[in-house]
């Protein structure tokens, strides 16, 4: 199960509509809607991204919005992980973060960094297929975090970018050339940076060497205990109607049955709990945007319209018809 964190799908339905897309439309198009944008815990599934991405693209006709996008975000957009890396000493150890943090953000793909006599890469392989979009806007912000947050701004050049996406049209190439200033292969093999191998000691502005060691304990803890529970939900709500046995999520999340309830239990929760509380967020974005509870009991999975009543009834404390009334 591929997923992109909240914080992510945040930035780019803000940005997005900072560009003067319509915000309420851009919400109807993702599984949450508005009630996960806060939730630090939340990640949404890969299709969520690639549906915002292709909407600003076409309504928007620019294609480079994921070069576009990655300048307009800043190391806080990536939540805790960003605040690791705003402290850390160098770009080395902000890099070195995000290979092993890179999870807390998104799950698509894996991050690399390879060493030689003196020049160094910066790879991203996605384990899926995937638009253009997430690696241009990956390569993007680092590029921007790198130029905001070192203290060499001065050598902060590129030597080479690699991109898996076909040749672009010329008045998009340009933007890649304005934008990485360097030599660029498109129809690649591999996503890569190659820079000058100083540049990874390059000092940042921001370090602080003892929040940068509880910041990263901090993370590390939190990744262990979420890892599971957001991909589960995401898996669970993508697959809606369908009702997903634990045994078949069990197998997605490749875990025994056992081992994913134990870990539920020990979080504190239930898989019947956590297929109640989605179908109870997925009823009232559904019921906000006009559909009848005929169609609302079919698209999360219940076997008749009577037993989504009775469901809702226990959720707000009124049927759907007042819980309009009442709103």
């Amino acid at each position: 199960m591929y997923f992109v964190s909240s914080q992510i799908i945040r930035s780019l339905t803000s940005y997005l509509a900072s560009q003067g897309l319509n915000k309420e439309h851009l919400l109807n198009n993702i599984t949450q809607g508005e009630l996960q944008l806060n939730n630090s815990r939340y990640k949404y599934p890969l299709s969520d991204y690639e549906k915002l991405m292709t909407i600003g693209a076409k309504q928007l006709n620019r294609q480079t919005i994921g070069l576009e996008f990655g300048q307009a975000l800043n190391a806080q957009n990536w939540g805790l992980l960003g605040h690791i890396a705003l402290v850390s000493d160098s770009l080395l150890s902000a890099l070195q973060h995000a290979l092993k943090l890179h999870t807390l953000v998104r799950n698509i793909g894996t991050i690399s960094l390879n060493h030689h006599p003196q020049y160094s890469s910066l790879e991203w392989h996605p384990k899926t297929a995937v638009t253009h979009y997430m690696a241009d806007e990956l390569f993007s912000s680092w590029l921007a975090f790198a130029k905001q947050c070192c203290e060499w701004q001065a050598s902060l050049t590129l030597s080479q970018v690699k991109l898996m996406r076909p040749q672009p049209p010329t008045s998009e190439a340009k933007q890649y050339d304005l934008l990485f200033n360097c030599p660029i292969e498109f129809n690649s093999t591999t996503n890569s940076m190659t820079f000058n191998s100083q540049l990874l000691h390059s000092p940042l502005k921001g370090a602080n060497n003892e929040l940068e060691t509880l910041l990263a304990a901090q993370a590390i803890n939190y990744n262990h205990e979420a890892q599971y529970i957001s991909q589960l939900k995401a898996l669970i709500t993508q697959h809606l109607p369908e009702r997903l046995s634990v045994q078949q999520a069990a197998q997605a999340l490749a875990l025994s049955t056992r081992s994913l309830q134990r870990y539920l239990k020990q979080q504190y929760t239930s898989y019947s709990k956590i297929i109640d509380d989605i179908c109870k967020q997925q009823a009232l974005i559904l019921l906000k945007q006009g559909l009848s509870s005929l169609n609302i009991a079919t698209a999360l999975g219940f076997s008749e319209q009577s037993a989504f009543q009775r469901a809702f009834k226990r959720w707000y404390c009124a049927t759907p018809k007042k819980y309009l009334t009442k709103k």
